[in-house]
């Protein structure tokens, strides 16, 4: 049976053994590095589920100990040219956040990338362990790429729709209220160009309600109302 090894009790590392059952060994990343452990003969990769300033000193860490097993770190941004003194690494980075259980595993993309032809068989097999679609090769320039879009996508769009729950609690007014409003914009913005089909106040230069906005605002949200309502009039006046 394969033997996969995940170095990592975070959220991806979590979500990989509760995929992958049996076929793989867990081991805590803080754990391993104060007290390097050799791994069983079955093992035929490792995948370090670390932050990303952590990966260099786990794969110096095999690197010290002669250990010749491929290693995959999982980092979005991290170059492969950062561990290329590991003759057996790669990278193995699944674009998506690791919350709970229900991890939608056949959805989203997967990025490889490896010093050696050699090791993509290695992430073939551990795809059929995982029982998803295989992942696609790319560069890690455009890995970084698509990490940073990633991050307006997932991260920056969430924090904003988090800016509209703590704004509806500030002022004693119910947010489900624009549940079908947000849905609508999403659908509205990727069914065509988005900037194409902007709105408000900003898009139209109404002035006096912005700064009445303001006024209404919490300070700690000031900043991004007044960020983002520039970059929107920015853009209208360069469409003009």
């Amino acid at each position: 049976m394969q033997l996969w090894v995940i170095l990592g009790r975070g959220p991806l590392g979590n979500a990989l053994k509760l995929r992958l059952g049996d076929k793989c060994i867990q081991l805590a990343s803080r754990n391993w590095i104060n007290d390097p452990v050799d791994f069983p003969s079955e093992v035929k990769g490792v995948f370090l589920a670390v932050p990303d300033d952590q990966i260099v000193k786990f794969v110096n860490g095999f690197f010290q100990r002669n250990i010749s097993i491929p290693i995959f770190h999982c980092s979005g941004v991290t170059p492969l040219s950062s561990i290329s003194f590991y003759s057996k690494s790669g990278v193995w980075y699944p674009m998506q956040s690791f919350k709970g259980k229900n991890t939608p595993w056949a959805e989203f993309p997967v990025f490889w990338e490896a010093l050696d032809s050699s090791l993509i068989p290695i992430l073939e097999q551990f795809h059929i362990d995982l029982n998803i679609p295989k992942g696609l090769i790319y560069s890690s320039e455009m890995r970084s790429k698509y990490h940073l879009a990633a991050v307006f996508s997932n991260n920056f769009l969430n924090h904003q729709i988090g800016m509209l729950q703590e704004y509806c609690s500030l002022s004693g007014i119910d947010p489900s209220f624009f549940d079908s409003m947000v849905q609508k914009t999403i659908s509205n913005a990727l069914s065509s160009r988005a900037y194409d089909i902007q709105t408000g106040p900003a898009h139209r230069g109404d002035q006096a309600t912005l700064e009445r906005h303001l006024e209404m605002l919490p300070e700690r949200m000031q900043d991004i109302y007044k960020t983002i309502s520039s970059r929107i009039a920015e853009i209208k006046m360069r469409k003009n």
